[in-house]
């Protein structure tokens, strides 16, 4: 069994989303948002007469972009490990005067129980060396610094389609245990083909990394605007090049093996 390719969490989190209206009331009330760990929110704010919005979450930006009839939109995603309870959105913008404009909503989250699953690697992706270490540290600031920005309008069109046959082998969320020890939870969806399947662009988007990494091997980030990506894991081939606009079902890369 080829465990082929691996795609970006928020794209599993967008096909199962809810949409949740967050709409402030006269007297400024503040409304609230829930969202399950590991799970996302389609946020609609009526905004009459606001022609720009950005929101802030502690240090995260949230990306609003307009959507019809006055209403500015954004989607926002829980970590699996995210701390349940409260935290504030602040929402500001500009009016067609000029004038500023700000709210503020309550996001919810909620804890989910995922289920587990054990299995074993070869010990060069369990032992690491300090060398190997270091390039994990570069590799991680590396997707860091991609997904620090993203296109201020939204790029992609519903549905999102699957990058390959929905044949899922193991998915997203799982708690792991790797040769014994409890690891990271499993933040993508492995899905099964066979070697130089075609990997299909979920959405329009522009490619912004493309990548040989120490545990994703060739990798291929997709950013969707307003703050949404979808990454692609173990490839053999790239089919795009850096900084190119794709549509929707292009042909981005060939599925590769996953090591285990």
């Amino acid at each position: 069994m080829n465990r082929a390719a691996e795609f970006a969490a928020l794209f599993v989190w967008l096909s199962a989303s809810l949409a949740f209206s967050a709409q402030p009331s006269k007297s400024g009330a503040q409304k609230t948002v829930e969202v399950f760990q590991g799970g996302v929110a389609e946020i609609n704010l009526p905004a009459p007469g606001v022609i720009a919005a950005e929101g802030r979450l502690g240090n995260e930006k949230v990306y609003f972009y307009p959507s019809d009839n006055g209403v500015f939109a954004a989607l926002l995603g829980a970590d699996l490990e995210a701390k349940p309870g409260p935290a504030k959105i602040l929402v500001s913008g500009t009016t067609h005067s000029g004038a500023s404009w700000a709210t503020q909503i309550t996001l919810t989250i909620k804890s989910k129980a995922f289920k587990s699953e054990s299995f074993s690697v070869a010990q060069e992706f369990d032992q690491l060396s300090p060398e190997v270490l270091e390039r994990i540290r570069r590799e991680q600031e590396q997707f860091a610094r991609v997904f620090a920005v993203s296109a201020p309008q939204r790029l992609w069109a519903r549905p999102f389609v699957g990058p390959l046959p929905k044949e899922i082998t193991s998915p997203f969320g799982y708690r792991r245990v790797i040769n014994g020890t409890p690891r990271a939870p499993h933040a993508g969806v492995d899905l099964k083909a066979a070697m130089e399947t075609p990997v299909l662009a979920a959405n329009h988007g522009r490619v912004v990394l493309l990548g040989d990494f120490f545990y994703s091997g060739k990798s291929l980030v997709l950013d969707h605007g307003g703050g949404l990506f979808t990454v692609y894991f173990h490839l053999s081939e790239f089919k795009a090049d850096e900084a190119a606009e794709v549509k929707k079902g292009d042909v981005i890369a060939l599925s590769g093996r996953q090591a285990r």
